[in-house]
């Protein structure tokens, strides 16, 4: 994988001129796929993965693009829930060595390609080989100029939009819902997950000027029912009588599954063939690993990829629900990137018996000093130890007894997964 995780993750220079002239080289292989991209802070891939699931159930052959990944690189290039190959991802990192060293001797003003625009270009060479229906799409940070936005889809989907990426996409929400905004194609329709008042008025605003029919969660008559361990349910009476079901947990999964669902009915629309007991089936066999994953019943293990405000928050949310005599609290098994703000944390503090701190084996960016974040909850008299490397610090978690929560970043919950599998543990 060293020829794509070697790249610089930010290009010196902003822009699609770089994946543009990357995929002419390769010979446009996304001009001959068809595509639904999804954009948005919190849920993306959890929608991606019901609408390939429920596409599959269908009968397609549907390929699937998400970053990051938790255990292995070919997470993230996916056709019908088996990733690429090792020897199909060197073949075709080959191609595009070959055609990134040509632009970027010729056009040596628009600098090196980054890893996504490597890795974006790699996905759609392999999903043309394989020839794939269609490719459900996530952008890697933003949308307008995301390397992912060279596409035209037949549909866009932005899911909730929250604080992240602000160094990047801007300060307030309707800066970064104007950044998500940019996949929005004149007359492609939209479908669009909750979101607070300010980013909503600025998609409907970009949508309405680019001819874009918009679809709303909000304004669908939407209903979620109830859900707990072994799933949930909610009502689109728009689209049926009986409820959908999921067995993904969370209040904020039933969200992101009847945004897909709305999604699904409207391909359906465009002329896709997709029943409605495709996309229940579909909801049925969707899995997203690493978010509000349980992994173990005795002690309760909850593994979450939480990294921003809303994500946590939902998070908390969750944990709620899925409290059974806690006693003392959850012990929270944190790491979490030096570019993210300590004032994360104190969402955690409610319900939190202890935290142990730690650091991800791995990532691209470094990890925030365990000292700093004990040194901010024990301020707000929380108990706090620090240990690295987390395989310690999960057995030590473990040991305890108490539930315990993994959480802060996708980077931790990968380098988790692979010490549960050391230990004997099993995720999906």
């Amino acid at each position: 994988m060293d020829p794509i995780t070697s790249r610089a993750r930010f290009g010196s220079h902003l822009g699609l001129e770089r994946v543009t002239l990357l995929c002419q080289a390769l010979g446009h292989p996304q001009d001959s796929l068809r595509f639904v991209h999804v954009a948005g802070t919190n849920g993306k891939g959890s929608v991606c993965t019901f609408l390939a699931s429920s596409l599959k159930a269908a009968g397609f052959k549907v390929g699937r693009f998400t970053s990051p990944h938790l255990v292995a690189y070919n997470e993230r290039i996916v056709i019908n829930d088996t990733p690429i190959s090792d020897e199909d991802l060197s073949k075709l990192a080959k191609e595009a060595d070959e055609a990134c060293a040509v632009l970027e001797a010729s056009n040596p003003g628009l600098g090196p390609v980054t890893e996504f625009e490597y890795c974006t270009a790699l996905a759609f060479q392999y999903f043309r080989e394989q020839d794939v229906d269609i490719v459900v799409l996530e952008t890697g940070l933003g949308g307008r100029l995301d390397a992912t936005n060279i596409v035209e889809p037949d549909l866009c989907v932005i899911t909730p939009i929250g604080h992240d990426h602000m160094d990047r996409l801007g300060s307030t929400l309707s800066e970064i819902a104007a950044e998500k905004a940019g996949i929005i194609k004149k007359g492609i329709p939209v479908v669009v997950g909750f979101q607070e008042r300010e980013a909503y008025d600025v998609l409907r605003e970009t949508a309405q000027a680019r001819s874009a029919p918009l679809l709303a969660l909000q304004e669908s008559g939407y209903q979620p029912l109830n859900w707990g361990r072994f799933g949930g349910e909610f009502m689109l009476r728009e689209f049926s009588g009986e409820p959908f079901r999921i067995k993904m947990l969370g209040g904020h999964q039933l969200d992101n599954a009847a945004t897909a669902v709305i999604a699904l009915f409207e391909l359906k629309k465009l002329g896709w063939h997709i029943s409605e007991q495709h996309i229940r089936t579909g909801l049925m066999h969707a899995e997203w690993p690493g978010r509000l994953e349980i992994v173990s019943s005795d002690p309760l293990l909850v593994l979450d990829g939480g990294h921003n405000r809303e994500g946590l928050q939902r998070l908390m949310a969750g944990l709620e629900r899925l409290e059974e005599n806690l006693g003392e609290g959850w012990t929270f098994v944190v790491g979490m990137l030096a570019n993210k703000e300590l004032e994360l944390l104190d969402i955690l503090l409610p319900r939190a018996g202890r935290f142990i701190f730690t650091q991800a084996d791995s990532g691209r960016l470094p990890p925030m000093d365990t000292g700093i974040m004990a040194a901010h909850v024990r301020l707000r008299g929380a108990e706090a130890e620090e240990i690295v490397p987390a395989r310690d610090a999960l057995r030590r978690a473990l040991s305890i007894g108490h539930p315990v929560c993994i959480c802060g970043s996708l980077y931790l919950i990968g380098t988790v997964k692979r010490d549960l599998a050391e230990l004997g543990i099993v995720t999906q």
